[in-house]
């Protein structure tokens, strides 16, 4: 009997061992687990963090370059409706000349445009009555000195609103009114007004 009780305390003693040493083995695995869980957590934590931050610069750097791009779309808005001011101011000047002034300034404006001294200068009826009656003959006078043919002749046009004047020959028309002769000047001289009005500020 007393065998049989020394094996059972033995058995008992072993199996306390046994799960003793699984019980510790447990302790062990679950310190690792929570510890590696904790390790995962907070790098999760710290990758949503830069993941947040990230995020929230992107946006930062977006709503800035939206800022800046809207301001030079006000910028270059400004820009033109100043341009636009000085071509009109110049258009102005130009309609509003006295009489002698503006005599010149078509003269002027029919020399560098005829070619052959035969063309028909079409005009406003309003602008007739601004121009020096002798200067188509001055003008085909020089022509013909200029061994051009010294036949221009001036022919009042309702359908010409605009200062200024159309020179026909046959089918072809060349437009000298101010309104086309600003946009030409325009189409060419825009960066070159830009610079000067901006660029000495």
């Amino acid at each position: 009997m007393a065998g049989i009780d020394k094996l059972k305390d033995r058995i008992i003693s072993e199996a306390k061992e046994k799960a003793e040493g699984i019980n510790s083995d447990a302790k062990e695995k679950a310190k690792s687990i929570e510890s590696q869980a904790k390790e995962k957590a907070l790098k999760i934590i710290e990758d949503e963090k830069i993941k947040a931050l990230k995020e929230g610069n992107d946006k930062k750097d977006r709503i800035i370059a939206a800022s800046e791009l809207n301001a030079r779309n006000k910028e270059l808005a400004v820009k033109q409706e100043v341009i636009d001011m000085v071509f009109d101011r110049a258009s102005y000047k130009i309609s509003s000349m006295g009489k002698y002034e503006y005599t010149h300034f078509i003269k002027s404006l029919l020399l560098n445009n005829v070619e052959t001294g035969d063309e028909e200068i079409l005009i406003s009826k309003p602008d007739t009555s601004r121009i020096e009656p002798n200067m188509i003959d001055e003008v085909n006078e020089y022509l013909l000195s200029v061994n051009k043919k010294g036949q221009l002749k001036v022919k009042e046009d309702e359908n010409i609103i605009s200062s200024g004047f159309i020179l026909r020959r046959g089918g072809i028309e060349i437009n000298c009114t101010i309104d086309s002769v600003i946009m030409s000047l325009r189409d060419r001289l825009d960066t070159e007004v830009a610079g000067i009005i901006f660029d000495n500020r």
